[in-house]
């Protein structure tokens, strides 16, 4: 009980929007597919959104009060100020209050005493306030653009004790409204510190509703996926939708197209002209066009701009304008003596960023779509010259991909000279450098759920926690990271929901969010849950070497991939050794202590089990350990393969033999999990858990030699 006398028991909630010339604020929320999202002339866009922040308010505030919620039309509320009102309840204002009413007088207030911060508010911010007056505690949400009104209504939750920490009812935290009294002292200001908070995925589409609803809950702006078939439910979140990729030039500088007349366009590699751009399997591998060659780049800024247009990518408000995945480029004397490979990519962005100006100019582009453009293996040298003087450096942005790194130490750790300090050495030129030649924003693309992890639980809490304010204080305003799943994340609930939190305040204590998803995920559970996750973490620290690669002195290096190669030697850097830590700044976690640690963690996880009570719990638990058992049979799998190569090395054939009975036993489990590598809609590498571990050619090998 308040002062006021007022309870989330209290009669009414009146949620007040503008409808605009829509029938209701219900019919304006639901309006998305009528309403034009790439046309910057388009009016209903901000009526749609809000409507949309009013439903949202409504849809949870009626999970904690036992009055009535209604949704109030803002010219009702302007011919029957409910401010006069003098029965006790709660108003939410999503608009300006009536002018000459009390509220609006409180608010005109309020705002003379925040002017600076208010004026000073950039795109997505809010702000939040609230007035007790005349036995009614109001509310009153306002920003600068509708994304902002939108996350202003999730700020107004979120300070009720609302949490969307993970997909659907399960994922959601739901206050105690028995236990609340509506707060008299909200005062709010707030804005992003990162500017791009996206998701980047190339193994889901857009098919989970419950997946959308998180990302707007949770102010993500940005999502680049397989397929987006739904674009209006995203317009409607704020939700900037990128398209493009390594595809680009099959699409656009197709050979069966243009080899005959035009054989200069394409590369010359290795003294002939090369016309394999990728397609089928291999599409987006192979051989770079000759990006000096005028005619060629006109041709593809111009299929680029039309599909942009009225194309496949209509709905793009982002272009990856990406080259071939490690394609080579090409080696005319014209390109080589035009700069390094960063230079030359940055050229062909500066192309086309001219050529969709003069569409915009001329009324045939009704919006403007920004370009990011990869700094990723070749290109990861920063430009060698000064970019041109009219370069846009407020819509085209180059994404820091360090896809070489390891996940043993942060980013920036000198400790790692092995593989994380080379990467520094372009890192810094790009971002920090007093002489770079590259001078504006850049977005970072991390690999939180790299492919090969294919969804493996990896919790990457302290990584997150030293990474993501580094790369802020690098003057980093724009983060994806690749590969968002869609369903049953288990431990991946954290990565997201602790990486999206540090995205939007980078100031929040990332130990305290951590300590929030453990209280509110699993209550009387969370002590030996916290123990599993800690646990989980420091056994898959190495992850990068043993389910994926990193570099080191430009090799890349694999556990999986010696395997699949037959190499002699298994363990070539001081990060991971079989069965000791080795000396050095770069030691890591071994192998066998990886397995035993699995060990802990499954003793963790069991009596989290055991002693949780509450449904909402144990279903958390259980998603938890389906994703846990599967990394287990993941990591004994490859754990069992090593030893059976070593053994075979060895000549010891009879032990190979023996060892390679254990692994058939998880080849087989993994074979028969399918769920946990769903979905993906593009990949039949992860078709099932054995195909995920990047093994299966290492197994086959062993299988015919010992059970042939």
């Amino acid at each position: 009980m308040t002062q006021t006398g007022i309870t989330w028991n209290t009669r009414s909630i009146r949620i007040i929007a503008d409808k605009g010339a829509f029938s209701s604020i219900k019919a304006a929320a639901s309006a998305e597919l009528g309403i034009n999202w790439w046309n910057n002339a388009e009016k209903n866009a901000r009526t749609c959104t809000v409507c949309y922040a009013a439903t949202e308010l409504a849809e949870h505030l009626s999970l904690i009060s036992q009055g009535t919620v209604e949704l109030v039309p803002l010219e009702t509320a302007r011919e029957a100020p409910i401010s006069d009102k003098p029965e006790t309840g709660i108003a939410i204002w999503l608009e300006k209050p009536p002018e000459g009413s009390s509220i609006d007088a409180a608010w005109q207030e309020w705002l003379h005493a925040h002017k600076d911060e208010w004026e000073t508010l950039p795109p997505e911010g809010y702000a939040v306030a609230t007035f007790p007056l005349e036995g009614r505690v109001h509310w009153v949400i306002a920003a600068k653009d509708r994304s902002g009104s939108l996350y202003g209504a999730y700020a107004l939750l979120e300070a009720l004790g609302f949490r969307w920490i993970g997909l659907g009812e399960q994922g959601r935290h739901v206050p105690d409204g028995s236990a609340l009294s509506p707060p008299l002292s909200l005062s709010i200001i707030d804005s992003p510190s990162f500017e791009t908070r996206g998701v980047y995925s190339e193994h889901i589409d857009d098919d989970s509703a419950e997946l959308l609803d998180w990302l707007g809950r949770n102010r993500i702006n940005f999502a680049s996926l397989n397929a987006i078939h739904h674009p209006h439910a995203f317009k409607k979140r704020g939700i900037r939708i990128c398209m493009g990729g390594h595809n680009i030039l099959y699409r656009f500088l197709n050979p069966r197209d243009y080899a005959e007349a035009h054989p200069d366009w394409f590369g010359l590699v290795n003294g002939e002209r090369s016309f394999n751009v990728g397609e089928g399997d291999r599409e987006g591998f192979g051989d770079n066009f000759c990006t000096t060659n005028p005619h060629a780049v006109a041709e593809l800024c111009y299929g680029l701009a039309n599909d942009l247009i009225d194309g496949q990518w209509r709905h793009a408000d982002v272009l990856n304008f990406w080259m071939l995945d490690n394609g080579n480029w090409c080696e005319c004397d014209r390109c080589q003596s035009t700069g390094n490979y960063a230079y030359r990519m940055i050229l062909l962005v500066h192309a086309l960023r001219g050529h969709l100006d003069a569409a915009e100019r001329e009324g045939r582009l009704g919006r403007h779509v920004h370009i990011i453009f990869p700094i990723y293996h070749e290109t990861l040298p920063a430009p060698d010259r000064a970019l041109p003087e009219d370069f846009d450096y407020g819509s085209c942005f180059p994404t820091y991909f360090p896809i070489e790194r390891c996940f043993l130490h942060t980013l920036d750790d000198e400790c790692c000279t092995e593989s994380n300090q080379e990467l520094m050495t372009t890192f810094v030129p790009w971002t920090t450098a007093e002489d770079r030649h590259y001078k504006g924003n850049a977005f970072v693309g991390e690999y939180y759920n790299v492919g090969s992890f294919a969804a493996c639980p990896i919790p990457l809490t302290a990584i997150m926690k030293h990474d993501l304010p580094f790369y802020y204080r690098s003057g980093i305003r724009h983060f994806h990271y690749m590969h968002l799943t869609d369903r049953s994340w288990g431990t991946l609930t954290l990565t997201n929901y602790q990486l999206y939190r540090m995205l939007w305040n980078i100031l929040e204590d990332a130990d305290r969010i951590v300590d929030d998803y453990y209280s509110l995920c699993y209550g009387d559970s969370a002590a030996d849950a916290r123990s599993f996750y800690e646990s989980l973490e420091k056994a898959m620290r190495n992850s990068k070497f043993l389910k994926h690669y990193q570099y080191s002195k430009g090799i890349r290096q694999s556990l999986t991939g010696r395997l699949r190669e037959n190499a002699e030697e298994l363990f070539p850097l001081e990060h991971m050794q079989y069965d000791l830590r080795a000396e050095g700044s770069n030691a890591g976690i071994s192998l066998t202590e990886t397995v035993d640690l699995l060990a802990v963690c499954r003793r963790f996880i069991d009596r989290a089990l055991d002693g949780a009570r509450e449904a909402v719990v144990v279903a958390r638990l259980l998603e938890d350990e389906r994703r846990f058992s599967y990394l287990e049979d993941m990591v004994r799998f490859i754990y069992g393969l090593v030893r059976t190569h070593q053994f075979h090395k060895q000549a010891l054939h009879e032990q190979a033999r023996n060892a390679f009975l254990h692994v058939q036993r998880y080849a087989l489990a993994l074979e028969q999990n399918t769920e946990a590598v769903r979905p993906s809609t593009r990949f039949d590498l992860y078709d099932n858990g054995l195909k995920a571990s990047w093994c299966e050619k290492a197994y086959l090998r062993y299988k015919a030699l010992y059970f042939s």
